[in-house]
This record gives C-alpha cells, structure tokens and sequence, in this order.
C-alpha cells in the first residue's frame, strides 16, 4: 500500500539538512549585518544593527553650525532611517529563509480585482475571508 504524500515527505526531509545549513547561515549573515541613515544635511550619519540598536554615529564638523534643535532633528531623521533600512535588510532575509523552506513559497500577489476594494463581493463589507477562500 502506498500513502499519497510519502513522496513529498520524503522529498521535504531529505532538503530539511541543506535549508538548515542555509538558515544558519542567513542567521549569522543576520547578526552581523547593520545599515545606515544620512540626515537630510548629509552631515550626520547614523549606524544600526539588524536589531534596531545605533551602533555608532559620525558628525561632520559643519553639523556643529546648526542650533541645538536642529541638530536633535538630524539625528532624530538620521537614526529613524538607519533604523528602517536596518528592518527592511532583516525582512529581506526573513523572506528569502521562507521562500526557501521546504514547502515555502513566495508570497503570492493579491489576486483580487482592483475594483474590490477589499470588499466582500463589492458589498462595501470588509472581506475577512481567509487569503486561501
């Protein structure tokens, strides 16, 4: 007697060692990647680990001209924008460790009209259906 399936479960277990190499790897790529944020000046640069945390700052002595709130507002911009490029990489890398899973895919586009809104049926009624409905 055969299972349906055995042949995919078998198929997903012999690629289970070489997605966990590659986990591993992207988790360290992870924990040692950073990004940076320029202020709008470009005279304050800001440094960000993967997880949000500013590891270093640079100011161009010109940056020292401004008043007190404005260079506050420079570092503010540049550390917002470290910080999102930092959680944009982590999403990245996220993304390719699940689309690369056994039995991950990639995230499918919306397939709804542009027409609907959102809607149930265009009812006006928000579609709460599950995305597989």
């Amino acid at each position: 007697m055969t299972f349906p399936g055995l042949d995919r479960i078998e198929a997903l277990a012999r690629n289970l060692d070489s997605w966990q190499r590659d986990l591993a790897g992207k988790m360290a790529e992870l924990e040692e990647s950073s990004a940076e944020g320029v202020s709008d000046s470009g005279l304050v640069r800001v440094t960000a680990a993967a997880d949000g945390t500013i590891v270093s700052t640079d100011v161009n002595a010109r940056a020292m001209r401004f008043d007190s709130y404005t260079l506050a507002e420079e570092f503010t911009v540049a550390a917002k924008r470290a910080q999102e490029a930092a959680a944009a990489r982590v999403r990245e890398l996220v993304g390719e460790v699940i689309a690369d899973a056994p039995g991950g895919r990639r995230p499918a586009t919306d397939s709804r009209p542009a027409t609907d809104s959102g809607t149930a049926g265009g009812s006006g009624m928000p579609d709460d259906r599950p995305d597989w409905y």
